[in-house]
C-alpha cells in the first residue's frame, strides 16, 4: 500500500478534510494510506491529526522521508507553496500541489524547475478541471474548439483559478500571449488572447454568488455551443482524488507543466491588469 503524506500551512481546512475522507474511502481503499501530516502554522488549538488519526510530523522533511507520495495543500495560503513544498519537490516522489502551483508566476516557475531537476512528477490544478460536467462536455466535442468562455464566483485571488483552470484545459496547447481584466473589484471580466482566439471569463463575488453565478464553461465547436454547468460539487473533488491516486501509482501526470503554468500566468496577469486600470498585460511563460 502506498504511503501518503500531507504538507500544509494549517490542516484545519476544507481540502484537508475532504481529501482525507476520500482517500480513506473507496477511492483510496487498499491503495493508499495517509501516514503523516505536517502543518507549519496551526490555525487553532484543535488537533487535526489526533481527530483524524493521522501521525503528526514535526517537519515537511519528516513527511517526505516517511512517504511514497506527497500532497502539498495550503489551499488558503497558496503563496506558501514554494516554501512548504521544497523538500517534496526535491524528493523525486510524485507530488500534488493543491489548487495551483502558486499565485506568483516566478515561484511557479521555480517549483517546476526544482521538480524537473529531481525528476519529481507533478500534478497541480483546481479540482474544477476534473468536474464530471466538463468531462462530459469534452466527450461531446466533434471538432476543433474555436472559442472558449467561462463563468465563476468568489474572491478572484482565491477562487479565480476555479474558472481559469477548466478554460485552460479546453484551450489545449494554445499559448497565452496577453491578458486583460476590464472589470472591477468583485466583478472581473478577463480576456485571454492566444493569438488566434480570445477567451472570455467572468468571476463575480456576491452574497448569493453560488446560486447567482455558478461555475460554467462553454466552447464553440463545429458552429455549435456546448456548455458545462457545474452542479455536482462533490464529484470534482472525488474525480481529482481518483486522478491523484492513479498519478501516484503511475507517476504519469494527467496534465502538462505548461498547462499548470498557464493558469498561474493568467491569474497573475489579470490581477496586474486590473491594478493598471484594465490594460493588456503581455504573458511570457
Amino acid at each position: 500500500m502506498m504511503k501518503i503524506g500531507f504538507i500544509d500551512h494549517h490542516l484545519e481546512n476544507y481540502h484537508a478534510d475532504v481529501f482525507h475522507k476520500l482517500l480513506n474511502g473507496p477511492i483510496g481503499a487498499g491503495k493508499v494510506e495517509i501516514v503523516a501530516a505536517y502543518e507549519s502554522d496551526p490555525k487553532s488549538d484543535l488537533d487535526w491529526c489526533k481527530e483524524k488519526g493521522v501521525p503528526r510530523a514535526s517537519s515537511a522533511a519528516e513527511v517526505v522521508d516517511k512517504c511514497d507520495a506527497l500532497m502539498v495543500l495550503a489551499p488558503d495560503n497558496l503563496v506558501e507553496h514554494l516554501k512548504l513544498g521544497r523538500e517534496a519537490l526535491a524528493s523525486g516522489k510524485p507530488t500534488l500541489v493543491d489548487k495551483m502551483l502558486s499565485p506568483v508566476l516566478a515561484d511557479a516557475r521555480e517549483i517546476i524547475e526544482i521538480a524537473e531537476k529531481h525528476n519529481t512528477p507533478l500534478i497541480s490544478s483546481s479540482s474544477l478541471r476534473f468536474s464530471t460536467e466538463l468531462e462530459e462536455l469534452i466527450a461531446r466535442l466533434d471538432g476543433p474548439v474555436t472559442a472558449v468562455y467561462g463563468r465563476g464566483f468568489g474572491n478572484f485571488p482565491v477562487y479565480g483559478i476555479h474558472t481559469i483552470a477548466p478554460a485552460m484545459r479546453l484551450l489545449g496547447d494554445a499559448p497565452v500571449k496577453r491578458v486583460i481584466d476590464t472589470g472591477m473589484a468583485h466583478n472581473h471580466l478577463v480576456t485571454i488572447d492566444d493569438g488566434t482566439r480570445r477567451t472570455f471569463l467572468e468571476v463575480r463575488q456576491s452574497s448569493n454568488q453560488n446560486d447567482a453565478s455558478p461555475w460554467m464553461v462553454g466552447v464553440m465547436v463545429s458552429g455549435r455551443l456546448e456548455v458545462a454547468l457545474v452542479k455536482k460539487h462533490d464529484d470534482f473533488y472525488a474525480n481529482l482524488m481518483r486522478e491523484t491516486v492513479k498519478f501516484f501509482e503511475t507517476r504519469q501526470s494527467p496534465m502538462s507543466t505548461l498547462e499548470m503554468l498557464r493558469s498561474v500566468a493568467v491569474q497573475e496577469a489579470a490581477e496586474f491588469s486590473l491594478k493598471q486600470g484594465g490594460q493588456w498585460v503581455d504573458v511570457n511563460i
